[in-house]
């Protein structure tokens, strides 16, 4: 089954073309850093399957009805290990007295699934000086993440190793603030699947069973590395659906396009 290519044909049935233009326009800094970020984000954020274009199109929508926040795209500030590409996190937004990394995904989780972990990981040599607790611990993490099928918690793993990085090598920026990572998912709404064949439609209703069901293996097992491992009583992890915080940008004027457009 070619699932990539079942749902991008739903998203379109309804006459829409593969490439459409954002609802809502980042800002200058906000398409430069989109444009520096890995994977194409700035290329791709116009096809009506991105997952870039929803983050961009949400949260930059986020930022102008909640004038207290500020919204970056594609923050790379460290490497999770010594060596190697910088941890990139789709989205940070920064409020007056929380900041929250946000991994956004849209149909990923229902075409693709979880990463096994690079080698490097699974040696204490491979680790920065500035990790915070023992390598050993990472590693051991990184191989209960192996057990998830289809939600990417390696990838989220890598993250929090960046984020707890940066807390340990920069205090004074993370002080009095709490700090969140979050995972912000799309779940597939009832009835999306109705117009695939029973067989195909059975297989989606699956793996959206499996997806649930993992995020909240994947809330449990994060926050309770970082009670028992990491020193940062301000820290969490959050998996969380865009369909159940599209409510944030009710004020917005792109909220019912943004609603429509996504199936939230």
């Amino acid at each position: 089954m070619d699932a990539y290519k079942l749902l991008t044909e739903r998203l379109i049935e309804c006459g829409k073309p593969f490439l459409i233009g954002l609802i809502c326009q980042p800002s200058d800094a906000q398409m430069q850093a989109l444009k520096e970020g890995s994977g194409n984000p700035e290329s791709e954020m116009r096809q009506i399957n991105s997952s870039a274009g929803l983050a961009v199109n949400f949260w930059r929508a986020y930022e102008l009805c909640h004038p207290d926040s500020s919204v970056e795209f594609e923050w790379q500030k460290q490497r999770p290990l010594r060596y190697g590409r910088p941890a990139n996190i789709d989205v940070v937004v920064r409020e007056h007295d929380t900041i929250t990394f946000i991994e956004s995904k849209f149909l990923e989780p229902y075409y693709s699934g979880n990463e096994t972990p690079r080698d490097a990981y699974m040696f204490a040599s491979k680790y920065s000086k500035n990790t915070k607790d023992s390598p050993l611990s990472w590693i051991d993490l990184f191989s209960k993440a192996k057990d998830f099928k289809y939600f990417n918690v390696t990838q989220l793993c890598r993250h929090l190793l960046a984020i707890s990085k940066d807390m340990w090598k920069c205090p004074k920026f993370y002080e009095n603030k709490k700090v969140k990572l979050c995972s912000i998912t799309w779940d597939m709404p009832d009835g999306f699947t109705d117009i695939f064949v029973d067989e195909v439609k059975a297989e989606f209703d699956s793996r959206r069973k499996t997806i649930r069901e993992e995020a909240g293996r994947c809330e449990i097992l994060l926050n309770d590395f970082i009670t028992v491992h990491l020193d940062f009583p301000n820290f969490s992890f959050e998996a969380l659906k865009y369909n159940d915080i599209i409510g944030k940008l009710e004020n917005s004027p792109y909220y019912s396009r943004i609603k429509e457009q996504y199936y939230l």
